[in-house]
């Protein structure tokens, strides 16, 4: 893989990134594709022994804190 597609990996994942921070920020919803790609790129990353973006790291870091120990949702709530 080239620098430019490494770089534009980078780039993308960044900005999808932002906008996983965001919707975390507004509790919007976080749809599963993003999730997806995330991952996709942070493993592409790896392979060519690319350091992650520092917010891609970030926002995949708290989705599985998510994951590991969920909020409980307002609906079982009394």
């Amino acid at each position: 893989m080239t620098a430019d597609k490494i770089a534009q990996v980078q780039r993308l994942s960044s900005a999808l990134a932002a906008r996983v921070r965001y919707a975390q920020m507004v509790r919007g919803p976080i749809l599963p594709a993003q999730v997806d790609a995330l991952l996709a790129a942070a493993m592409l990353l790896q392979e060519h022994e690319v350091p992650w973006p520092s917010l891609v790291e970030q926002v995949l870091h708290d989705l599985a804190q998510d994951l590991e120990h969920p909020e409980p949702s307002a609906a079982a709530e009394p």
